[in-house]
């Protein structure tokens, strides 16, 4: 028997963090999560799994678009019409829907309940599935202890949206550890809530899959669903299945030993075709991030719009179309800090030496500011992440500098 494990669907995403200017890109990239959604059914129908399971947050916040809720109603159908069963468990963004609580569902889908955890049995497939879903509200128990012990006789799956031990880029939900998991004898633990694909175990198998579409820069490399097969026994194959429809990259571009702004244009462009390559035929899209220690000119470096339009010239010779640059973000240091003269020498030779332990003044900020991020909305953090003076503070001593120069900063 087949099935298909994915999780954090997060259909209709809002993306605020988005950066891309081209209207036709912005508006492929808000169609991707269903797009992507649609990508796994198809599949599904394709290999002709028995099972579907959705390890939670199909939705994202409490999105009161009818659109999306016909949406997921139709590609559901499209399963119940060739005998795939569908099972769900609600995660933290679900709970939080209000209308997602009245869908009327597919007689193929069933969403376990928020009270307890429930088991399905798939006699013909020797198959039981259990899961609890999210109540609204935080869920801050370790709701895979309240798991009932395994059925005799049965691949047991278990379907569970947690944070496990934890992750900085995810709020803590339903904390649980590994060896929790472990200890409740299921064959197949098909988790969901962190964005990043990982086989924490294969014997038994504890998986997250990922998120099915990366919705921003932080969200890089290939996205989708695990395929997976059992005998009735044992789990016999384990696959990961691609399915995003755009596909993020980070570029980090050294400006190390450049002079002159033409010299970005081979390590850009060499760049920007391993992104495209790596994409597999989808669009990429990129964020480029100029990094290192730069002697280009202050005249180009100070005009972000200048250097995105060369960045831009660039993406256009390797490709006309599918190579989206979402932003150019500056994380470089200049080559060297202005000399300071008179009356402001000692504090000019104060922040020589804080410079000299960057990663000191790095760690301080981050503590200063980690109560502040933590209040953030999720799609904001990348945001604060991706601000240079986050990470490199000492980035701020040039301008520090500079303002003494010109007697400014006293």
């Amino acid at each position: 028997m087949k099935f298909f494990h994915a999780a954090d669907i997060h259909l209709d995403s809002p993306l605020r963090s988005l950066a891309l200017e081209d209207q036709d890109q912005l508006a492929r990239i808000r169609r991707a999560t269903r797009e992507a959604f649609s990508a796994l059914v198809d599949r599904a129908i394709e290999e002709k799994v028995s099972l579907l399971l959705l390890a939670g947050d199909l939705y994202d916040h409490d999105n009161p678009n009818m659109q999306v809720v016909h949406f997921l109603r139709r590609e559901l159908s499209r399963l119940a019409d060739h005998g795939i069963r569908v099972v769900i468990v609600r995660g933290n963004h679900d709970a939080a829907n209000r209308i997602s609580r009245h869908l009327d569902l597919p007689a193929n889908t069933t969403v376990f309940s928020d009270r307890a955890p429930e088991t399905m049995v798939l006699e013909e497939h020797g198959v039981a599935v259990t899961g609890q879903s999210f109540a609204p509200g935080p869920v801050t128990q370790n709701l895979a202890l309240a798991y009932p012990p395994p059925r005799p006789g049965l691949f047991n799956i278990a379907l569970l949206h947690t944070s496990l031990a934890g992750s900085p880029d995810h709020d803590s939900y339903a904390p649980c550890t590994l060896p929790d998991l472990v200890a409740r004898g299921y064959d197949y633990w098909a988790l969901g809530h962190i964005h990043r694909r990982e086989i924490l175990s294969r014997d038994p198998a504890v998986v997250f899959p990922g998120n099915l579409q990366g919705r921003h820069a932080k969200e890089t490399g290939p996205k989708g669903a695990m395929l997976a097969e059992t005998d009735g026994a044992r789990l016999t194959a384990l696959d990961f299945v691609p399915l995003d429809v755009v596909r993020w990259h980070l570029l980090p571009l050294d400006l190390s030993g450049l002079v002159q702004p033409r010299e970005l244009g081979d390590p850009l462009r060499r760049g920007l075709e391993s992104a495209l390559r790596e994409s597999d035929g989808r669009p990429a899209a990129v964020r480029v991030i100029l990094t290192g220690r730069s002697s280009l000119p202050g005249a180009f470096l100070d005009s972000p719009e200048q250097v995105r339009q060369l960045v831009l010239e660039v993406a256009a010779e390797v490709a006309l179309e599918d190579l989206w640059i979402e932003r150019v973000r500056f994380d470089f240091r200049r080559e060297a800090i202005r000399e300071v003269a008179g009356p402001d020498d000692d504090f000019a030779a104060v922040l020589s030496e804080v410079a000299r332990d960057r990663e000191a003044l790095a760690a301080a900020l981050a503590d200063d500011l980690s109560p502040f991020r933590r209040a953030l909305p999720e799609e904001l953090r990348e945001e604060l992440d991706a601000s240079p003076v986050l990470a490199d503070p000492a980035s701020l001593l040039p301008v520090l500098s500079d303002l003494l120069y010109r007697g400014e900063a006293l």
